[in-house]
């Protein structure tokens, strides 16, 4: 198995999206990142192929982040969510919360999602 670091060409090219859910309610809350580094492995000597808009937690390969930093943006949408719940989470974001937050509301992780949507820089990195 072979290990590859894998980074963003660009600045503000990592988009996190998280998904939280509660009593039929979905809520997406994406950040975006200046930088970061994440781990991709393969079966053999072959570099990843990994193009621009790309999911690294779902993708052919097994990666791992390494770190994120900088984040410069924060997004919430709340298509998925019913009026009252709605009006809520504009509040509770609005009193400076985070979504980790959420999570004391009685709000689980459901999903997650890390793109690089820009060319990456892959380089082996086998210990």
């Amino acid at each position: 198995m072979a290990k590859w670091t894998v980074k963003p060409t660009w600045k503000k090219s990592i988009i996190e999206r998280n998904y939280m859910k509660k009593d039929g309610n979905r809520v997406m809350v994406e950040t975006g990142w200046r930088w970061g580094e994440f781990i991709v492995y393969t079966d053999d000597d072959t570099p990843p192929v990994l193009e621009a808009g790309v999911d690294l937690y779902n993708c052919d390969y097994e990666a791992e982040m390494v770190e994120t930093s900088d984040g410069c943006w924060e997004e919430h949408d709340y298509d998925d969510c019913d009026d009252d719940t709605r009006e809520w989470l504009e509040e509770f974001f609005e009193e400076g919360n985070s979504y980790y937050d959420l999570e004391e509301h009685g709000w689980e992780f459901d999903d997650g999602e890390m793109i690089i949507d820009c060319d990456m820089t892959i380089e082996r990195c086998d210990d």
